[in-house]
């Protein structure tokens, strides 16, 4: 599994008028309604702890529900696979 780095960039005013939007977010993102794990980076250069949100359709664009941030990092859940270590 690996992290993704999303990071919301505001457009150039010609690429505004094209899709008639200010930000776009750049870098690979989840399905919609997708759970997954994020985290964002700190000023320190740390991570705040791991936790789940949802990437969902807004009325004016898509986003994370939770995370307001201007770069995430993001991971799909693991999936169970039916081992367990004794």
């Amino acid at each position: 599994m690996k992290w993704n780095k999303l990071e919301l960039r505001e457009l150039p005013i010609e690429e505004q008028e094209d899709c008639g939007c200010k930000e776009m977010w750049v870098g690979p993102t989840p399905e919609l309604d997708e759970e997954v794990l994020v985290t964002i980076p700190l000023p320190s250069g740390k991570f705040i702890d791991t936790y789940t949100d949802t990437w969902i359709e807004f009325d004016n664009g898509v986003g994370f529900e939770y995370t307001d941030n201007d770069v995430i990092y993001w991971m799909e859940l693991p999936q169970y696979n039916g081992e367990l270590d004794d």
